[in-house]
């Protein structure tokens, strides 16, 4: 069956209006991975916001009918992908990092129990600083997210390792309650991780303990188990979907593995598919698959390729010998393009009937199902003009309001108290006409707003002292050396002071400081997209190996961008000498980030890269040869999410997050179709 290019174009699957954009943006840590949002109810959008070290990361919940976002939870990494569904939220990083925790579960009692043991001395706080931006509404000055419900304690989440490598993709799988149960199927919420070292694994979200997992012959880019717990299928790097199904354990015997009289099962293979547009010997960067997804009913699986093709399947006739499960193939709207790429994939909840997914940068597409996927609808996030811009605002901040409302007060008992002092005969008789005894209005007790105020400033305090403890010497801390074990940092490294930093704190310059703190922290998004480039280089240069008369691949592999990386180097400024080859010499130094003295050599890179960038900001070192890929722009996307019923679609993007509506009238006068 070839690709399908032929559709009816169609405007009305998302209503024209209200379209929403939220001025909160999702930037993205690897070119190719781009699921970082997920949405839990009607309202609330998940998704990551980096830190300065770039080596951690808040977790943040924007509330869209609120227009507010809070911190939830810190990471200890920075994620690489992170999905949310039925009070989970979970992350994947480098190393095989994986955190999982719940939200929405509200304690109001314990947490005025919490407020009520804290010492006389604890709610005042001794300094304040109310730079920060602050919420909308006086009822909710206090942020319930992070003084009420999460203690502070476990404000930090905790994190596991599961593998070595990146975990590229996390999807959450729960028992059924739309279809009945499969055979062997899962009795528990479980979240399935695709790795970079070639496995799937299935982790039980209730005791963080891995339950299954499966290898393949590639990297492994996504995992998802059908909603009745009986397939699960995988894609990667390769051109193949891979069919595993939910079978009893066989001992070698032949008889069925029991453990307390109940079977054991384990997913067993049930072959491979070819993907359209995907070769086997096709060895690009955009080869291979990143999107897939089960139709809420699990009727449908549909599959999207960085050539921008996407296979519809039949689930029923996955499993079945001889059998095509096929139905359709259809092109996304710039197919075999640089940007064209499809990067996220869902299904709508409930009976919406539409498939939803991201392309690499600026465009969402939308598929009908009841008219056979060829009723399609291309969503542009570059027509600025089509969207609402909001700005949002920190709940974990205070309202200037309330700080205004004490001024005011302050400046009244100031006077009341001035009046009382007065001993004069008119003084006397203003009071005793008022009916006010001397002092009587000096110790006014706080009101519950100024009580909630002076709690969340020393909450707030609480927090900065947790995240960041006061460092031992002053002066930002640039590039920061960390020490820690699980490939993420919480910003307070032990490393040697760079140069830079030194020079930045000596100058005492306050612009000079914040300057050099936004270039460190472009920096070390360059030395990210740096490893990742290096990385796809080794990848390569691996499967070069067991390719040893393919001299093509060779020639394409030394020309591949970091193949100048001398060259263009020593040719940034003119009279460096030998400097291209300390660069060349260094970035083969940051290959494996956790050799010893490799930290060393990136941060001396990090030096170099700096003085180039300070010296000549126009140029932005690195700028003339680093790829198209690691030059994030304003629409690349990053990730998309339904609302709970499905009416409400969510995408994630470097200039905010994105709101449509679904045109709820127009589904109902659309009639369902069932495929022969």
């Amino acid at each position: 069956m070839a690709v399908s290019t032929v559709f009816s174009p169609t405007e009305d699957l998302i209503l024209a209006t209200p379209r929403r954009r939220f001025g909160t943006g999702v930037r993205w840590q690897h070119w190719q991975l781009r699921s970082l949002i997920g949405s839990d109810g009607q309202n609330f959008v998940y998704f990551p916001v980096p830190g300065n070290d770039n080596r951690s990361c808040s977790i943040q919940r924007l509330n869209t009918k609120t227009r507010e976002t809070e911190t939830i939870k810190r990471l200890s990494f920075n994620p690489r992908c992170l999905v949310a569904r039925n009070g989970w939220v979970c992350c994947g990083g480098e190393l095989g990092l994986f955190s999982a925790f719940r939200v929405g579960e509200q304690n109001p009692q314990a947490g005025a129990d919490r407020r009520h043991d804290r010492q006389v001395d604890d709610r005042l706080a001794l300094s304040l600083d109310f730079n920060e931006g602050l919420p909308s509404s006086l009822a909710e000055a206090l942020p319930p997210s992070l003084a009420e419900v999460y203690p502070e304690k476990n404000l930090v989440a905790q994190s596991t390792g599961f593998g070595k490598d990146r975990v590229n993709c996390i999807t959450l799988w729960f028992p059924p309650t739309l279809v009945e149960s499969g055979e062997g199927a899962y009795d528990q919420d479980v979240a399935v991780l695709a790795h970079n070292d070639s496995s799937v694994i299935v982790v039980s979200l209730r005791d963080q303990e891995a339950l299954d997992k499966i290898t393949y012959p590639d990297y492994m880019n996504r995992g998802v188990i059908s909603p009745d717990g009986r397939l699960l299928i995988a894609i990667s790097d390769d051109p193949y979907l891979y069919i595993h199904e939910r079978k009893e354990k066989k001992a070698e015997s032949g008889t069925s593995v029991r453990i307390a009289d109940r079977p054991v099962y384990e997913w067993s293979p049930c072959g491979r598919i070819q993907l359209k547009s995907q070769s086997k010997d096709d060895r690009s960067d955009n080869r291979g698959s990143f999107a897939a997804c089960f139709s809420s009913t699990g009727r449908y699986l549909a599959v999207g390729t960085q050539y921008g093709t996407i296979s519809i399947f039949d689930v029923a006739a996955l499993t079945v010998p001889g059998v095509g499960a096929l139905i359709t193939s259809f092109s996304a709207s710039r197919p075999n393009a640089e940007f064209g790429a499809v990067r996220d994939m869902a299904f709508s909840p409930g009976p919406i009937d539409l498939l939803a997914w991201t392309e690499d940068r600026g465009r969402v597409g939308i598929a009908d199902i009841r008219a056979g996927f060829d009723s399609r609808q291309i969503l542009f996030l570059d027509k600025d003009d089509d969207f609402e811009d909001l700005t949002v605002t920190d709940r974990g901040t205070i309202d200037p309001r309330l700080l205004e409302q004490r001024v005011e007060r302050s400046e009244s008992l100031l006077s009341s108290f001035a009046n009382a002092m007065d001993s004069s005969a008119e003084g006397r008789q203003n009071r005793q006409s008022e009916g006010h005894a001397p002092l009587a209005r000096y110790n006014i007790p706080l009101t519950a707003e100024e009580t909630a105020v002076l709690e969340a400033i020393q909450d707030f305090r609480r927090r900065q002292d947790q995240y960041n403890p006061a460092p031992a010497r002053t002066g930002p801390e640039i590039g920061s050396n960390s020490n820690s074990n699980n490939g993420g940092g919480s910003g307070s490294g032990t490393g040697s002071r760079p140069p830079w930093a030194e020079r930045a704190t000596r100058t005492g310059d306050g612009p000079r400081r914040e300057r050099t703190a936004s270039v460190s922290r472009a920096v070390n998004e360059i030395l990210d997209n740096i490893r990742d480039q290096r990385e796809r280089i080794r990848d390569t240069h691996e499967r070069l190996r067991t390719r040893e008369d393919n001299t093509a691949e060779r020639r394409r592999y030394a020309a591949s961008p970091f193949s100048g990386l001398n060259t263009a180097a020593g040719a940034a400024r003119p009279g460096t000498g030998g400097r291209g080859a300390l660069v060349s010499r260094l970035m083969a130094n940051t290959t494996n980030p956790t050799s010893s003295g490799s930290w060393d050599n990136v941060e001396a890179l990090a030096a170099y890269l700096m003085r180039e960038w300070e010296e000549n900001p126009t140029r932005r070192a690195l700028g003339t040869y680093m790829t198209s890929h690691s030059r994030p722009g304003p629409h690349d996307t990053a990730g998309l999410s339904w609302s709970e019923h499905g009416d409400g679609l969510f995408v994630g993007a470097e200039n905010g997050i994105y709101e449509f509506r679904v045109n709820l009238f127009g589904r109902r006068l659309s009639p369902s179709i069932t495929f022969s």
